[in-house]
């Protein structure tokens, strides 16, 4: 197991040129998700008002803001991936997901972008601020159900995506999983823990890095639907991520037999596995 930096930083190469590698074609969709942040950036365009007094002005600031958040978490999550580390990966993907829904919510609701901003203001040590702030953002109307006025199935599905990211990054059975493993030379050997810091199972590798893709596609869509009315051409941009949707889907489409086969090996060797109780 590789604990000293230098051994690491070793480790985290290699694992960076074998995915790049392996992905081949596929890697440059990496650049062309990123691409679509960075050309929505200059079409932006702020309303009327000060901060002081416009709601409006103080939402989009703000969701400006989660959106160049959102593009950082993206390429961060994006290079944990391609070094293996999966619980990291995710946990990026997590925050960009919920900062992601916040800034739906405050398009929709222009006031709270003012709970929002204020969150991290309190002075006196009651945090009353910051309690105002958690509630004005709660899960249910951070991603609300069919009953809820705000709701939208886009946002359904990222919930279940950010739950998913959720199980695999806490202290649960579920992210430690991938981190520890028994290690036995041979049947008459005792068995050793081993440590592995790369959690990423190179069988889930491709699967991961879609599911990553396609999250940021999810989100790059529902930030063109907020920031659509401060932008100028808005057509031009929506063509390019019509572009890039199409590119992952095919190389999506490529990859899934690849995919589908490394997951019917692996249940195979766990249900192995679990019939000789090992």
């Amino acid at each position: 197991m590789a604990t000293k930096l230098a051994e690491l930083v070793e480790c985290e190469a290699a694992n960076l040129e074998a995915t790049t590698k392996h992905l081949g074609a596929s890697s440059v969709l990496i650049g062309d998700v990123e691409t679509l942040y960075e050309k929505l950036t200059p079409l932006l365009k702020f309303p009327g008002g000060d901060l002081d007094t416009s709601d409006e002005l103080m939402a989009v600031v703000s969701i400006i803001h989660e959106f160049s958040m959102c593009r950082m978490l993206f390429m961060k999550a994006a290079l944990a991936a391609l070094r293996m580390y999966q619980g990291d990966a995710f946990t990026h993907l997590r925050r960009a997901i919920e900062t992601c829904a916040f800034a739906v919510r405050m398009s929709k609701h222009h006031d709270l972008s003012r709970v929002w901003a204020e969150g991290g203001t309190d002075k006196d040590g009651d945090g009353r601020k910051y309690k105002a702030y958690r509630q004005a953002f709660r899960t249910e109307d951070a991603f609300p159900n069919k009953k809820h006025p705000d709701y939208d199935p886009r946002l359904t599905n990222l919930k279940g995506r950010f739950e998913l990211c959720s199980k695999t990054i806490h202290g649960s059975i579920f992210g430690m999983a991938n981190h520890f493993g028994n290690v036995s030379p041979d049947k008459n050997t005792a068995q050793t823990r081993r440590v592995n810091l790369f959690d990423m199972r190179p069988d889930s590798f491709m699967s991961n890095f879609f599911y990553i893709l396609d999250t940021h596609r999810v989100i790059l869509q529902l930030f063109g639907q907020a920031l659509e009315p401060y932008t100028n051409e808005f057509d031009s941009w929506k063509k390019e991520y019509l572009y890039v949707e199409g590119k992952l889907q095919r190389h999506g489409q490529k990859w899934a037999p690849n995919i589908k086969a490394l997951s019917v090996a692996r249940n195979q060797k766990l249900s192995k596995a679990q019939a000789s109780g090992s």
